[in-house]
């Protein structure tokens, strides 16, 4: 084998393994999805992106969660460790709006954090997010709709 064909050989296994790398981070979740990032078969149909961290020392645990009228695109983890974020997404193709709530415990008895996202025409809130006992829930809209953003920091 020569110099030449070594050389092109070194480069298409670099260019594979960067794409593999690419497709990994695409996987987990690195690049964060956004909401209006995310693929619409329906123009103007809700999106949510909802960017929950917890900054308490518990884990927390999926107690329940629901897109509304929509579907998961990325489903809340079963498990939230101290420390962590993840962001859920969901959109509702063929509904005007969407209601998208996660239910977390914090720790094994603690109580449930309530992560909501109302996402409809002219009224986009996270008003029944909140948490009981000495815990808080700092919550955040960064766009409006149908392409919501939230975030939403346990302390």
């Amino acid at each position: 084998m020569n110099v030449t064909s070594k050389i092109t050989r070194k480069r298409a296994v670099a260019g594979v393994a960067g794409l593999a790398v690419a497709a990994g981070l695409a996987a987990t979740g690195a690049g964060m999805a956004n909401a209006g990032t995310l693929p619409v078969t329906h123009p103007g149909e809700p999106t949510t992106a909802m960017t929950i961290t917890n900054h308490s020392n518990h884990y927390e645990f999926l107690t329940g969660a629901t897109p509304g009228a929509g579907h998961w695109v990325d489903a809340p983890q079963q498990v939230l460790a101290p420390g962590a974020s993840e962001t859920v997404v969901a959109v509702a193709p063929n509904a005007p709006a969407m209601t998208t709530f996660v239910n977390y415990r914090v720790g094994l008895t603690g109580p449930v954090a309530t992560y909501e996202l109302e996402n409809m025409a002219g009224n986009v809130n996270y008003a029944m997010s909140g948490v009981g006992d000495h815990y808080f829930i700092d919550a955040n809209i960064s766009s409006g709709f149908p392409n919501v953003n939230a975030t939403y920091n346990l302390s």
